[in-house]
């Protein structure tokens, strides 16, 4: 390993590729089951929200209109997410998770966790430390630099 030290440009370099691997890995064990990235994050992004039009999780996911209503249709058909009429805006459609969803999310949180333990198994408790360290002062940083 090069003694040098390493530039802004090759960390930046470093974690995205990091990053993108991470993202390919982490999804591989919901793809062995047959669902996609896709619909995991839109089940999480529910989840999260509690209950969520359909317009804002379209573009907090960033993706089509078309995109969400086909994973939502599949979904509902499963019986894992229910739509209903917002009561604010008789316009707009909300997403609820089912007691079915839950179950199922239960389920990718426990491959997540377990997939998340098997990713990281090679650091050593103080470079997790370390790392989860670093990782925050450079989120902190660069949340601070974008309000400049």
């Amino acid at each position: 390993m090069s003694s040098e030290i390493p530039t802004g440009a090759d960390l930046a370099e470093a974690l995205m590729r990091t990053t993108h691997a991470l993202r390919r890995y982490a999804g591989q064990p919901y793809l062995q089951r047959g669902w996609s990235t896709s619909r995991v994050l839109l089940m999480l992004a529910v989840d999260e929200a509690g209950s969520v039009r359909m317009g804002e999780l379209k573009d907090r996911l960033g993706v089509t209109g078309r995109s969400i209503t086909s994973l939502v249709d599949g979904l509902e058909d499963e019986g894992l997410l229910r739509r209903r009429t917002d009561e604010d805006d008789r316009r707009s459609i909300r997403l609820e998770i089912t007691e079915k969803g839950h179950e199922h999310l239960g389920e990718i949180k426990a491959l997540h966790d377990a997939h998340a333990e098997r990713t990281f198994a090679i650091l050593s408790k103080a470079e997790r430390k370390s790392l989860l360290d670093v990782l925050g002062k450079l989120r902190e940083h660069v949340a601070a630099a974008e309000k400049d």
